[in-house]
């Protein structure tokens, strides 16, 4: 069963465990028992701080519902895993005046590097790697992409930001590099691995004669 990957209660997860758990018995008494139960990737990840189902309870569930018939349990977690490992970096290009109380901060990355914002208004959280230390302000977070859709945040109240200041956008592991393109002939930026206060490049930073090779 599939009730989707972003599911931040337990009423749910537990619905779907039970459901999984009585058909498993439906079959078996019918004489088609199955191998294992699959009870979906449905844990999902806290954008925005608010609370969300621990792993702990997450697992406890499913357990309980299924340990009565004995069967191998089958989950896939995998935003919960991946999303909140990956940040993307933007840095600051340009600024300039939205209204009397908000401005644009423009950053080189945007909708071709993190769709999910464009795509349907998800919410990603974003702060200064090094915050100015000036007073607050209200920034529409944009992207270089010449489209109304290419906004990364809106209304971010942040740290007063300079141009060249980097940014960074939280929980970019999932759905990040799946979903990036090369809309407007943008290359795909270098991703870098992060290990134990070490780093390495695991996929070079793509380049435009890697994307005109693509059109002989």
């Amino acid at each position: 069963v599939h009730v989707g990957s972003q599911i931040t209660t337990i009423e749910p997860i537990a619905r779907a465990a039970a459901f999984v758990s009585q058909m498993a018995r439906e079959l078996a008494s019918a004489g088609r028992p199955l191998e294992y139960v699959d009870a979906g990737g449905g844990l999902g990840i806290s954008y925005d701080g608010q609370p969300v189902v621990s792993i702990e309870q997450y697992v406890r569930t499913l357990v309980d519902a299924v340990r009565p018939m004995g069967l191998p349990l089958v989950i896939e977690p995998g935003r919960v895993i991946v999303g909140p490992s990956g940040v993307l970096l933007g840095r600051v290009v340009d600024l300039k005046r939205r209204n009397a109380l908000s401005a644009f901060a423009v950053i080189d990355a945007g909708m071709t590097e993190l769709m999910r914002p464009a795509l349907y208004g998800a919410f990603h959280g974003i702060e200064p790697v090094r915050p100015s230390g000036g007073p607050d302000e209200s920034y529409e977070i944009v992207g270089p992409v010449c489209e109304s859709s290419d906004v990364v945040g809106r209304d971010r109240t942040l740290p007063r930001l300079a141009v060249g200041d980097v940014l960074a956008i939280r929980d970019a592991g999932a759905y990040g590099a799946a979903m990036a393109s090369n809309y407007n002939r943008r290359p795909l930026p270098v991703e870098v691995l992060v290990d134990d206060g070490r780093w390495r490049v695991v996929r070079r930073r793509q380049t435009v004669d890697d994307l005109l090779s693509l059109e002989l």
